[in-house]
């Protein structure tokens, strides 16, 4: 027999003995909605099962028996999982549904023959809060739009008063007053020589005033009042699926006692060295194991909190009277008042001469009333008027449904519905 031929007996007879294990690929487990060492919030008004969904990668033809392992270390045993075809969700229900689970530390155990592969033993500790679902109300801010007028006084000095000029007024209205005074001169005596004396009074009456009221336009003033219209709109609520975690579950340090775990047995057999779990000491007291497993959760913390369940729901308030209103102002252009000034003109009235006759005859006094003077006030005005402009502005209200059919689906991929 040739070396080259004893190299090559030898070699498949290593293969015989230990079969395709010194060279199987390794079996994982991974965690997709609760992840090794993490944190979530569990709503405990919802009478579901719990359930959780695995992934696994390098393993066998098998399935995977699992144990959920509550914080005082009971064991449930929950539905089993295929471990194949590679990266596809497996999900596994616990005969315990949400509303009976408590904050605490808990474990899922993961164990297998993996089929012709080494067996596994893979423990996934994470910590539960358990409490009602919050509702949080989103109150809606509503914009009123407005628009501000600016208001300019324009004075035009022109001395005739013609209404045409004049435009709508604006803020306060400017008011000229005008006025006609007359001064009333005592008369001339111009004394002649005649028979008969003829004397002649002037009575001038007081003075009356006229006002006169001119509208020179009309101001408009808006009030704004805004009407708010919902809409209703239903949509269906999105499926969020968890990313892979990124290591593989670690192995068991939790000893299950509903199944039986080749991958944890002690053993001296040759083969044993080709299996991924080496023989190592578990605590074989109950307490120490749970005391050890919480602080394994403990060191873990600083994850962020995850939540297969929506730890606060929001809903959209419809009591419009709760909606708190901004307003947007916004200017037009500029209204000019034009007031044309009226000029108040003084005149003086010289009457006709009085001519005195002296004489042997001397009649009785003449009394003249001559023309009652008067005065002219003219006051300029506006008048105002409000006109009521209704905004009206439209807010939607979603309602966000969840048909059993895409709850089904979503927990079967490990999501979570919103």
């Amino acid at each position: 027999m040739s070396p080259l031929s004893s190299v090559t007996g030898a070699a498949a007879l290593l293969f015989a003995v230990f079969g395709s294990q010194a060279w199987a690929q390794t079996c994982y487990s991974y965690g997709m909605d609760y992840q090794n060492g993490g944190s979530y919030f569990i709503n405990s008004l919802s009478n579901d099962a719990w359930t959780f969904v695995s992934q696994f990668e390098g393993c066998q033809t098998d399935v995977a028996n699992n144990i959920l392992v509550d914080p005082n270390g009971d064991e449930l045993q929950c539905t089993n999982t295929n471990l194949t075809p590679n990266d596809v969700d497996q999900m596994s229900t616990c005969p315990i549904n949400k509303n009976a689970l408590y904050n605490g530390a808990w474990s899922v155990l993961i164990i297998s023959n993996n089929g012709n592969g080494d067996p596994i033993a893979y423990e996934r500790d994470f910590s539960l809060t358990v409490g009602p679902q919050a509702t949080s109300t989103y109150t809606p801010t509503v914009t009123l739009s407005a628009t501000t007028t600016p208001l300019v006084s324009k004075y035009n000095e022109d001395p005739v008063f013609d209404e045409s000029v004049l435009t709508i007024a604006a803020t306060d209205v400017t008011s000229t007053t005008t006025q006609t005074d007359t001064t009333v001169l005592a008369p001339v005596t111009i004394t002649s020589p005649s028979k008969t004396l003829k004397p002649t009074t002037t009575v001038t009456p007081s003075r009356v005033t006229n006002t006169k009221t001119v509208i020179i336009g009309t101001i408009t003033s808006h009030k704004y009042t805004l009407f708010i219209s919902q809409t209703m709109k239903t949509k269906t609520a999105t499926c969020k699926t968890p990313t892979q975690q990124p290591n593989p579950d670690p192995t068991c340090k939790i000893t299950p006692t509903l199944v039986k775990a080749a991958a944890l047995e002690t053993t001296t057999a040759t083969s044993a060295k080709f299996r991924r779990v080496v023989d190592r000491r578990v605590p074989a007291d109950r307490v120490q194991r749970i005391a050890e497993r919480k602080a394994r959760l403990a060191a873990a913390r600083a994850l962020e909190k995850r939540a297969p369940d929506v730890a606060t729901t929001t809903v959209t308030d419809t009591n419009t009277a709760d909606y708190v209103t901004t307003t947007s102002t916004s200017t037009a252009p500029a209204i000019t008042l034009t007031v044309t000034s009226v000029t108040t003109i003084t005149s003086t009235s010289t009457p006709s001469p009085v001519t005195v006759y002296s004489g042997k005859t001397t009649l009785s006094v003449v009394t003249v009333t001559a023309t009652t003077p008067t005065r002219t006030v003219t006051r300029f005005t506006h008048a105002r008027t409000v006109t009521t402009i209704t905004r009206t502005t439209t807010v939607p209200i979603t309602t966000t449904t969840s048909p059993a059919a895409s709850v089904t689906a979503c927990k079967r991929l490990g999501g979570i519905l919103s």
